[in-house]
């Protein structure tokens, strides 16, 4: 699915969040959003999402204004802490008559298939962060949104969870991700977006890998940096 987003603003109260924000997500790309704390990443993917309206401008879907087939990871994971992952995605399944076979194929993904009818309450930070991210996927969706989706992970969950990307691009799922561990998405994404003082200050296609912190931390400086 490709991801087109033209002149978007955002305001809240006085604070200009977003400003005339536009950039292009290539259909099977990971696009990787970047930017210090309060510059409006978590604004801007919320209203990728629809549960944000910006004041100005839009958001396309292969041309469409609108589209149901997003999965995100935005902040918490939206869990049920008294029950197990099986049935928090469930709860999820249930809305899209998805079968129990593929509830159990995600949480294989995912790392959690063995976690038979543990409460998610009693879930470690990482374990959460996991099943905020099948909740995501259960779906099947052509793009997803994920909001710093590898706090938590230990580096083997980190490892796991970048291959799980590399095979969703594979799919050809449209990915959008953004995270202050610059160093181990800067791996396997395609393309660079940072994000300063609400304005896109850079946004460039990876021919093959580079320094993501490099880049991010020269931008910042105020170099041109290509």
């Amino acid at each position: 699915m490709k991801i087109e987003v033209k002149n978007i603003s955002k305001k809240y109260q006085d604070r200009e969040v977003l400003k005339d924000v536009s950039f292009t997500i290539e259909k099977g790309t990971i696009c990787g959003l970047f930017g210090m704390n309060g510059v409006g990443k978590s604004t801007l993917m919320k209203i990728i999402y629809g549960i944000e309206i910006p004041d100005k401008g839009q958001v396309l879907f292969e041309g469409h204004g609108k589209t149901s087939n997003i999965g995100a990871l935005i902040e918490q994971p939206p869990i049920y802490s008294n029950l197990s992952a099986f049935d928090n995605l469930k709860t999820k399944a249930l809305l899209y008559d998805i079968p129990n076979n593929q509830i159990k194929d995600v949480l294989k993904r995912v790392g959690l298939d063995s976690t038979d009818k543990k409460h998610a309450g009693k879930f470690s930070v990482g374990m959460k962060q996991r099943l905020g991210i099948g909740m995501a996927i259960l779906t099947q969706p052509k793009f997803i949104i994920l909001d710093e989706p590898i706090n938590g992970l230990d580096p083997d969950g980190v490892i796991e969870f970048l291959n799980l990307l590399k095979s969703l691009k594979k799919q050809g799922v449209t990915i959008l991700i953004s995270s202050h561990q610059l160093h181990e998405i800067g791996r396997i994404v395609d393309q660079v977006i940072i994000l300063d003082k609400g304005h896109v200050v850079y946004d460039k296609i990876q021919s093959n890998y580079k320094d993501i912190e490099e880049i991010f931390f020269n931008v910042m400086k105020g170099e041109s940096f290509i």
